[in-house]
């Protein structure tokens, strides 16, 4: 008998030696393809031959795949929200036609998700984008395949692992969250199950969604892991963004450490205790401690807000940490039961005493530090204290988060604040507007003193615009649409016997209400007027020149 593929792997098996059963993964090539999947061995793009169905959400579906160009396996995601669409006969996807509208809109930010994914295929970390194509009506994104196991997977088979061993796998994932944000791509999806753990035992993410599968309230189903998910996921009003990965990232972190997520973070609420083991405390670093429970706060606005800040908690102790507020930090900490070390052949006294002396050359160390990250003594301290050195005030940094650079600019210039603001980068960013803040530094509730600098990142508004219409518009107007939206307008002129002079014909090769990316070049088509008349023919000769 003929061999057969895998519909798993890939590898060639022989039904007559080897049953269904695949001898390279073990696939049980009899199971039928689950019903709201292609069918088996489609082929898309000419290229990708369809294998099992992976794994499903309310945005789509993914499937194994073969890349005929490559022999290799792939990931193939289509997106397939069931509940805004149905499967016809000819596996094209087509939507309700009151949900049209809705369709379109994720059908786009499932695009330009991919297209901003496909930016990072760089970082090993992330599981990359090798391809995009539109096909039966809906959009496909083919993902490299790296043969893992589930995080998961891996603590329940291995057990929990050290703190040397999760900083050393988490780092990187962290670091590449911080950039994946500062292009304005959000995760919101982050878990045992999304974290993959390669043969290396490194860890690569996976599992990009649209925003509207990982929350409440929106037309498709959730897809929330009950440990991972923040607070704010569960709202349909709530801002989502840096610091719900956050929360995410250092519930997995916790899970690696002690084998257990935190509660559903709506249980959280009345009882925000993260009951680590006396055990496993033992084991960790007090800051990392102190990094993952302030990373793991259930409100906002006291949870760590960025990867950058939650990185620089977990890189050292705390008197190493440039402006963490130690004060707040000790005062997030929710409530674990923790004990004086007993047995140790000292009497508890003496470890009570031990322990205070250690806390205040602590304290001390940390003060020094951070007054003089603000250029003060404790002299001066003193003077705040004993009202001696009044006209010294601090000034508390504000919230400037999602709101208008200019604006902020135009209060600081009129004297209602007394800061400096000062621009380290512009970034592209889907969720927040252009001109607008995407982070700060300092941050929200800080102090600085008069005057002081806090460094902002201002957003550059998506790094895809669309481009507008052209009908009845004049040159100068598109010009001035498309200089604006970051575009560089290139004319050519073409007579035209319907359109006035300077006004516009068409793009070239793109139209309006396609999108394209921010600083493209388009050529626009503008009418010259009539074309010129031609001289009358004459069967006469000119008559000649006057001597």
């Amino acid at each position: 008998m003929a061999s057969k593929l895998c519909m798993n792997c890939f590898a060639s098996y022989r039904p007559d030696v080897d049953g269904s059963l695949c001898p390279e993964c073990a696939w049980d090539n009899s199971q039928p393809q689950v019903p709201e999947g292609l069918p088996l061995q489609t082929v898309l793009a000419s290229r990708y031959v369809v294998g099992r169905v992976r794994s499903a959400n309310g945005e789509g579906v993914t499937y194994m795949a073969l890349d005929r160009a490559t022999q290799r396996t792939v990931a193939l995601r289509e997106f397939f929200p069931r509940p805004l669409s149905s499967r016809k006969p000819d596996q094209s996807i087509a939507p309700h036609k009151e949900d049209q509208g809705v369709f379109d809109k994720y059908a786009d930010e499932f695009l330009e998700l991919s297209k901003g994914v496909s930016r990072l295929r760089e970082l090993s970390v992330m599981e990359s984008v090798l391809d995009i194509f539109e096909e039966n009506n809906t959009v496909y994104t083919v993902y490299r395949y790296t043969p893992t196991v589930s995080l998961r997977s891996f603590i329940e088979n291995n057990g929990r692992l050290g703190w040397n061993e999760v900083n050393r796998m988490f780092m990187p994932v962290l670091t590449a969250l911080g950039l994946i944000h500062s292009l304005g791509i959000s995760h919101l999806g982050i878990s045992p199950d999304t974290l993959r753990v390669t043969k290396e035992r490194n860890l690569v993410l996976t599992g990009f969604c649209i925003n509207a599968a990982r929350r409440a309230g929106t037309p498709i189903q959730p897809d929330l892991d009950p440990g991972c998910a923040a607070i704010e996921q569960y709202s349909a009003k709530a801002l989502c963004g840096e610091g719900s990965d956050v929360y995410a990232l250092a519930a997995c972190m916790l899970f690696a450490l002690t084998g257990r997520t935190p509660k559903e973070s709506t249980r959280r609420i009345d009882d925000p205790r993260l009951l680590i083991s006396k055990e496993v405390l033992k084991t960790l670093p007090p800051f990392a401690v102190t990094a993952i429970a302030n990373a793991l706060q259930v409100k906002q606005g006291q949870r760590t807000g960025s990867f950058e800040r939650f990185r620089s908690e977990l890189s050292a102790a705390p008197a190493l940490v440039e402006e963490i507020d130690q004060t707040d930090a000790i005062r997030r900490l929710p409530p674990i039961n923790m004990s004086l070390p007993q047995n140790r052949g000292l009497p508890p006294v003496v470890w009570l005493i031990g322990s205070c002396v250690v806390t205040l050359i602590a304290l001390f160390i940390v003060a020094s530090s951070w007054l003089g990250d603000r250029g003060m003594s404790f002299n001066d301290l003193g003077q705040l204290f004993d009202g001696s050195g009044a006209g010294q005030s601090v000034v508390e940094v504000p919230n400037m988060l999602n709101q208008s650079y200019e604006e902020w600019e135009k209060k600081i210039a009129d004297g209602e604040i007394e800061l400096q603001l000062k621009i380290s980068s512009r970034s592209f960013s889907t969720t927040i507007e252009e001109g607008n803040i995407i982070s700060q530094s300092p941050f929200a509730g800080e102090t600085v003193q008069p005057g002081g600098t806090v460094v902002v990142t201002v957003s550059k508004g998506s790094a895809t615009r669309v481009l507008p219409e052209t009908k009845g518009v004049s040159f100068a107007e598109l010009q001035d649409l498309l200089t604006k939206n970051g575009f560089t307008p290139v004319r050519e002129e073409e007579p035209s016997d319907d359109i006035s002079p300077g006004y516009v014909i068409r793009y070239v090769d793109h139209e309006a209400g396609d999108s394209m990316d921010y600083g493209s070049t388009i050529t626009v088509v503008v009418s010259s007027g009539p074309p010129t008349e031609p001289p009358a023919e004459s069967g006469d000769a000119p008559p000649a020149p006057e001597e």
